[in-house]
């Protein structure tokens, strides 16, 4: 059931922009309808550019506001943050709906993007998607995120780096039994080896 209902939306929309399209095209000519097609299309590069900074900005101050120092995350995002955060991703996805050829994705761009319809949208969308942007706008925990993102990728490069770890002293024994290594072996550069006698 709920993969119908992702699904039937995704399959409905590029067939209802399709009949729209020649609908439109039909009775205002084609070379109208691609024009107001470019319209959407510069329109939504626009509001991304233009519109997303100023949103994008307004998160950020709110995130400040909220924020403690750099190392730490709020345990529960301000209603400025959540509103701010909500308003920066119904702008951008706003300006990527207009940017998509199609009269419905236009309407429902433009609903995302004006002022006085945000607050209905925020309310259906809910506070979860904000909250969450919220969390991730803080620099201090991104900082730690990447950190720790950068240090997982290392411990398990395959390339021979040092990987940064501890050493335990120990004899190696195979899966037989018999002992392939103990401390004082002198082995080289090759590592642990079969011992000799």
């Amino acid at each position: 059931m709920r993969r119908a209902a992702i699904l039937l939306p995704l399959v409905a929309l590029p067939i209802l922009e399709i009949y729209l399209i020649s609908r439109v095209g039909s009775a205002i000519g084609v070379g109208n309808t691609v024009l107001l097609l470019l319209a959407g299309v510069v329109a939504g590069s626009f509001a991304i550019k233009y519109e997303g900074r100023r949103a994008l900005n307004r998160l950020a101050k709110a995130a400040a506001a909220n924020a403690g120092p750099a190392e730490t995350v709020s345990a529960a995002p301000t209603p400025e943050t959540n509103k701010a955060a909500a308003d920066a991703g119904l702008v951008v996805l706003g300006g990527i709906l207009l940017i998509i050829p199609g009269f419905v994705s236009d309407v429902l761009g433009i609903l995302c993007l004006l002022p006085f319809t945000r607050p209905l949208l925020r309310r259906a969308i809910g506070g979860a998607v904000g909250s969450q942007l919220a969390r991730r706008t803080k620099f201090g925990s991104a900082v730690g995120q990447a950190r720790q993102m950068q240090d997982q990728m290392r411990m398990h490069a395959p390339d021979g780096r040092v990987v940064p770890g501890e050493v335990v002293e120990g004899t190696v024994v195979d899966q037989n039994g018999a002992t392939v290594w103990r401390p004082g072996d002198n082995v080289g550069d090759q590592g642990p080896g079969r011992l000799s006698g």
